[in-house]
């Protein structure tokens, strides 16, 4: 089988470890060809990656931490530049599987054929990211709804109330093919024409819901994102916003021990919702008002009003789009 597709990750600080698994069980599937890795300025010693697989691991090295939002873009346009043919994106802790490398190629075909290749990109599974779906959670209720607020939407407080009750937790299994509107970098593929055809993200979110809004611009005019539950991609690491670590997404804001990634996640969340997934005007202040009311009433009944104010600059710099490295927020 050609190896036509080419793998490009982000990584910084000393992630070797994780990088080495997912290059060296990448590269055994005769789909892959290439891995293209970008380094944030990355403490570790990658050249080793480009000296065990020299014909197959292009390694780019940034002078500084510029964001996943530029590393995925610098990786893009490399993958482009070198011929790649599909590329799949992949966090710097995930690996594939026999089925997710599987699986994702051949309904990429199929559904290439229904849609076109420049309009449809397929998502591997990773059930701490899509903790919801794989919980048995109704699509309907596990995606944000247009003119949601941070994930709030007044139309779904009647469902997240129930779930709260001991006979109201979801007992289902999740379809094999979801619809979704955005998704994360990590784990989708997509030939050459569709990366073509939306871009690079959007370097001015420099991390945190730059993937949301990149892979919006799938869906945007009518483009497909598919995630499979069947791929199933391995997490070598969990990540540090994943919904088991607090109860609510109140709390993942207020109580976090990471200040920038309060700052960026909220900023970002924030001009997301105000200038792309805003839909109707009097349905998203509703929605935003009650968020924020929430926001504020668990931050003193947690005591935590430094954080709350971080958050709520946050948000008015994301409102007003104002974007880029914060200088109070500089990344390491």
């Amino acid at each position: 089988m050609k190896r036509s597709t080419t793998i490009v990750t982000v990584t910084y600080g000393d992630r070797l470890g994780y990088l080495r698994q997912l290059v060296e069980r990448a590269l055994a599937f005769a789909q892959i060809g290439r891995v293209v890795v970008v380094s944030n300025a990355a403490t570790a010693p990658l050249h080793t990656l480009v000296e065990r697989w020299p014909e197959q691991v292009e390694l780019i090295a940034l002078p500084h931490n510029s964001g996943s939002a530029n590393g995925y873009a610098v990786g893009i346009e490399a993958a482009l530049r070198g011929g790649a043919e599909y590329i799949w994106m992949m966090d710097d802790d995930n690996a594939p599987t026999p089925a997710a490398v599987d699986i994702l190629h051949r309904e990429l075909e199929v559904l290439g054929r229904q849609h076109g290749v420049a309009r449809v990109a397929v998502l591997g599974f990773r059930p701490t990211q899509q903790a919801d779906i794989a919980q048995g959670v109704p699509a309907c209720f596990a995606i944000q709804p247009r003119s949601s607020y941070f994930g709030f939407h007044i139309a779904q407080l009647p469902y997240k109330l129930w779930r709260r009750l001991p006979w109201g937790k979801p007992t289902g299994t999740p379809p094999q093919r979801i619809s979704l509107p955005f998704a994360p970098y990590g784990g989708m593929l997509a030939h050459r024409s569709l990366y073509e055809r939306i871009g690079v993200p959007l370097r001015e979110l420099v991390l945190y819901a730059d993937d949301t809004e990149y892979t919006r611009r799938i869906t945007e005019d009518g483009g497909k994102l598919y995630l499979l539950t069947d791929a199933l991609i391995d997490e070598l690491e969990l990540s540090w916003n994943i919904k088991a670590h607090t109860r609510n997404i109140y709390e993942a804001f207020l109580l976090g021990n990471s200040d920038f990634r309060a700052y960026y996640t909220a900023r970002n969340q924030a001009w997301f919702d105000t200038h792309v997934w805003a839909g109707s005007p009097w349905l998203f202040r509703l929605n935003r008002r009650i968020f924020l009311y929430l926001l504020r009433h668990i931050a003193r009944r947690r005591n935590t009003p430094e954080r709350l104010r971080l958050i709520e600059q946050a948000i008015r710099d994301g409102e007003t789009s104002a974007l880029g490295m914060s200088k109070a927020f500089p990344l390491q």
